[in-house]
């Protein structure tokens, strides 16, 4: 894997948090293609378990990231 910092960890994982539930909420309102949002969904929701165990890790060796329940709302990625 890359090397990638902590900071960007965090703010990568804050973004697909967010893109899941955006689309999530477009799934639920029925406002996009439902299919091709499901698909992009389950995308999402597996790149968020990849940082999600990504950013477990950074956290081992820094201090200053806050656990990863905080960065997401629902805590569900």
């Amino acid at each position: 894997m890359a090397d990638v910092s902590g900071n960007t960890l965090l703010m990568a994982v804050q973004a697909v948090n967010d893109a899941i539930a955006a689309l999530d909420s477009r799934i639920r309102d029925g406002s996009g293609d439902p299919l091709d949002d499901t698909d992009m969904l389950m995308s999402y929701t597996r790149a968020a378990e990849e940082l999600r165990s990504a950013y477990e890790v950074a956290r081992l060796t820094s201090t200053n990231l806050p656990p990863y329940d905080e960065l997401v709302e629902s805590g569900e990625t």
